[in-house]
């Protein structure tokens, strides 16, 4: 699936993201995300076995987001 906003957040993962631009594609990705005592989101999915926690108040940093693409990524794999 070809994804706009996941290729600018693969081009730059230094931007100046904000957690409602990942729940936005982790929806899109039929992802579940969940906001944990209220510091981080926190991104899952069945067929991945690991989790993706994202701080919801400070600056989410490039390995955030790097992590974030790498779950969407292992997703796509084992779709094909």
């Amino acid at each position: 699936m070809h994804n706009k906003r996941l290729e600018a957040l693969r081009a730059n993962p230094g931007g100046e993201w904000r957690p409602a631009d990942l729940e936005i594609t982790a929806s899109q990705y039929a992802m579940k995300f969940r906001k944990v005592t209220g510091t981080h989101v926190v991104f899952t999915h069945p067929s991945v076995p690991d989790c993706v926690a994202v701080p919801m108040k400070q600056k989410i940093r490039p390995v955030h987001v790097k992590a974030f693409v790498a779950m969407v990524d292992r997703m796509d794999a084992l779709d094909r």
